[in-house]
């Protein structure tokens, strides 16, 4: 391995002068930027926020909210600012190369000491703050969170499912097998005593109902949600009528509606009160399409920030040769032709989107996946820039059940806040330029930094 991987990195001295200086002052003061506080409600101009320690102590105009002497002003004049985005499926060990089986071979053993990281870091620096890994394995994933809650590196708040369970077909290498109702049962007893924060099984229309029936149950004793990886089309209404609170992916099928009884198990558990959150992964599509015709993003150098320069230079040229190269995606075109029909089909049948970009996934680099799934809402699926807002903030904090502290802007919550330059409402791709990134009431800069630690 070469050694040049594993030297110390610089330390960063822009995040160490912000880090100081938020520690200075009891009370920290967002002055005159545009709030938009993730309920959906009006834009408040000239408005001020109130940080104190790790908490959100005041938030409106800035003629209702008066600053106390000594704290720490920050003008946000010109920003628009926003709660911290909430993406809810990442793949936090990948950074977007379009071959995964070469990606594993190659750089597998830098996982846990640069990789997760690298991701954990730009996805802050791009305005997350917070995640969900989706099938990492959970010894490294948890000591990421670890480095993370203890301030050793910087990164979004993080949550984990832990290896998908499955039967399979997909071959996937941290799959956890399961082929019966009792092995279902064991691996998500298994998950649970090993801290997952949810349960993804994925084949699902692989298994009888009496065996997603099991798998339920375990989840509901275990008091994790579990959420069904859509492979195709015909995943969809099993997992739905089997009780998953969620799913994950749109499928690699291009027919250019849902099958009738995928959308009428939708449409059931919609009029149950009981809707079911979908995080589509649809710019995974989108944005395979856009740098085939626009290589500028590849090379753009905040992806690239802090990643040992072997691997950023194999990054790029598997990016830059997306007609050449072996790629992980199935029939991308032709899925993209109906994307925007199928989603909208689910929408009507009563699916709720939550941001989920599946970072990490062919083409998808953590600095740029969470805003293009934002967009893609409002794209494809018809949504409202504030209806887009909602599903990357306070939505994805109430189906992680953590609504009473993030998700938007409100005295009491943690102090999770971004501002960005431009105004959201009319243009979501302004969510691309974050110049203010604070969680829990900790301000890091904008731009990817290395730490201090050892590599």
């Amino acid at each position: 391995m070469p050694s040049r991987l594993l030297r110390r990195l610089p330390l960063a001295c822009a995040l160490a002068a912000v880090l100081a200086s938020a520690a200075q002052a009891a009370v920290t003061a967002l002055v005159g930027g545009t709030l938009i506080d993730g309920t959906g409600a009006a834009p408040i101009n000239n408005s001020v926020v109130l940080i104190e320690g790790d908490r959100i102590v005041a938030a409106g105009r800035r003629s209702e909210v008066s600053v106390p002497t000594g704290a720490a002003v920050v003008s946000t004049v010109g920003l628009t600012v926003l709660p911290g985005l909430i993406d809810l499926a990442v793949h936090v060990d990948r950074l977007g190369h379009t071959n995964l089986a070469r990606w594993r071979e190659a750089y597998a053993p830098l996982t846990e000491k640069v990789v997760l990281p690298v991701a954990a870091r730009a996805l802050l620096a791009a305005g997350v703050t917070t995640v969900r890994d989706i099938g990492a394995p959970l010894e490294s994933t948890k000591r990421l969170r670890r480095r993370i809650e203890d301030g050793k590196i910087p990164g979004p708040t993080l949550l984990l499912t832990g290896p998908i369970i499955g039967r399979g077909a997909t071959g996937r290498a941290s799959e956890w097998l399961a082929h019966s109702a009792t092995e279902l049962r064991q691996a998500v007893e298994r998950l649970a005593t090993l801290g997952s924060d949810a349960i993804v099984l994925e084949d699902v229309s692989d298994y009888s109902a009496g065996e997603l029936s099991t798998l339920h149950y375990a989840a509901e004793d275990a008091g994790l949600r579990w959420y069904a990886w859509i492979r195709t089309d015909a995943d969809i209404a099993p997992a739905v009528r089997a009780g998953a609170y969620g799913l994950i992916s749109l499928g690699s099928d291009f027919h250019d509606t849902l099958p009738a009884e995928a959308l009428a198990a939708l449409s059931a558990r919609a009029a149950a009160g009981r809707p079911v959150y979908w995080e589509l992964g649809a710019s995974v599509l989108t944005n395979y399409e856009w740098l085939r015709s626009n290589a500028a993003p590849i090379f753009e150098p905040r992806w690239q920030t802090a990643l040992p320069p072997i691997i950023a230079e194999e990054l790029q040229h598997a990016l830059s040769h997306l007609d050449t190269q072996p790629i992980d995606l199935e029939t991308p075109t032709l899925r993209l032709s109906v994307l925007g029909s199928r989603i909208r089909s689910a929408r009507t049948a009563g699916a709720r989107f939550l941001v989920g970009s599946l970072a990490g996934e062919p083409g998808q680099v953590p600095s740029r996946a969470t805003w293009q799934e934002a967009e893609v809402l409002v794209t494809h699926a018809g949504y409202t820039p504030t209806e887009a807002l909602r599903a990357a903030t306070l939505d994805g904090a109430f189906a992680l059940g953590r609504d009473s502290d993030i998700g938007s802007i409100a005295p009491g919550k943690y102090a999770d806040i971004i501002a960005v330059q431009g105004d959201v409402l009319r243009s979501i791709e302004h969510l691309a330029d974050v110049r203010m990134v604070y969680r829990r009431g900790v301000r890091y800069a904008p731009a990817v930094t290395a730490d201090s630690e050892e590599l």
